[in-house]
Parts: C-alpha cells; structure tokens; sequence
C-alpha cells in the first residue's frame, strides 16, 4: 500500500469519527440555504434575483437579493426583521411574515445565505447536502466541522490546514481552482492529499458547493 493511498485511509477514519460532530455543528449558511429552498426560492428564484416558479403570479416582482441596492445596504438585524414580518418601516404586504412561522435561529440562517446570494461571485456547481457529507467523511479531520482549519489531525500536521470560513480568501479562488486542489493536492510535501480517483465529478462539484457555503460572507 503507497505512502498517499494510507494517507487517505487514515484521513477517512479520522473523519468518520468526526462525523457526528460535523453533523452538529452545520454551518450557519447550509442551514439557511436548505430553509431557502424550502420557503423562499418559489418567488426569488435559485439565484435569488426574484425570478422564481411564482414570481410570475405575484403582483409586485420578488426581491433582487443579489442587488446592492436591496441587500448590500441592509444591516443583518435589519434583514431579519424584514423577513419576521417586523420591518420599522411597517409589514410588506407583498411578503410573508416568516417569523409566525419560522423561530428566530431558522431567520438568521436565512439571513446568512441572503448576504451568500449577494456576496459570492461563485455559483453552486453541485448539491451541498451531498457535499456536506462527503466534507464530514473526508476534510473534517484536518480542516475542522466548522470549516476553520482546526481539525483533530491539527496537531499533527507540521502546517495549519486551510480556513475556508474566511470569504475573502476563498472569494480569490474560482470552482475550477478549488476542484483542481481537491482533485490533485497542493504544496510540496502534499499535506493537502490528491483525491483523483477517489471522487467522483459530481462528488467534487457538491464538495465545492459546500466549501462555498462555510465561507462567511458580511
């Protein structure tokens, strides 16, 4: 067995027994885009920029949420109020009350894929919940449940793994640069593993997909 193949084995042993945990600690943006696409993409469409299967049957067009005009100058608190129905301005008659439906955990993970649509200039290429898995299996182990670099294999690895919660760094690599590092490696002493062979396209396209929603957006 080569030196890379016992590598993966022992990276994907660490990473089942931290499953559980990545599990737990879901980031804030998956949970808001899986509330997403159960509430909200009807009228705002995948994309967010109001386009959605309803958005036709609606009176008023949806909201542009990748527009600065209606997101960018939004405080969070802000955002949250709108979507519960509470806005300072008064109820939007053209949007549902979420908050008589929703708590207020649900809200502000909503909040956080909201400020994703308006922040990231990378689509999702796959399906994160799949990703999600694959992350929990495979990368938690180095780079931590919670995306920060903080992994239980931290401590032996001679340098700290990548942080992919950090936007503005993870903003700087496009989906095809983040597949090529997942699908061959990166650095000298390959302390980041080459995973050709061992996933499948669509598997490191959902990976992408993930990687992209632990990034956290302001």
């Amino acid at each position: 067995m080569n030196k890379q193949l016992t590598a993966i084995l022992s990276l994907c042993l660490a990473g089942a027994l931290m499953s559980g945990a990545a599990q737990a600690q879901g980031a804030k943006t998956y949970e808001g885009w899986k509330l997403y696409n159960s509430y909200c993409y009807l009228c705002h469409g995948t994309s967010g920029k109001g386009g959605g299967p309803l958005a036709r049957s609606l009176k008023l067009k949806p909201a542009d949420l990748t527009s600065d005009t209606r997101i960018g100058k939004q405080s969070d608190r802000d955002l949250l109020l709108l979507i519960q129905g509470n806005a300072p301005h008064g109820k939007l008659k053209d949007m549902p009350q979420w908050g008589q439906v929703l708590p207020e955990t649900q809200i502000q993970a909503l909040v956080s894929y909201v400020r994703f649509l308006h922040s990231s200039r990378h689509p999702l290429v796959g399906n994160p919940e799949e990703g999600r898995e694959i992350y929990a299996r495979n990368c938690a182990s180095c780079h931590g449940a919670d995306g920060k670099g903080s992994g239980v294999m931290t401590n032996v690895l001679p340098i700290k793994p990548a942080n992919h919660t950090d936007a503005e760094v993870m903003d700087r690599l496009d989906n095809k640069r983040l597949a090529n590092i997942i699908l061959y490696g990166e650095g000298k002493e390959n302390y980041m593993p080459a995973w050709e062979g061992y996933l499948s396209k669509q598997e490191v396209d959902a990976l992408v997909s993930y990687l992209r929603l632990l990034a956290q957006h302001k």
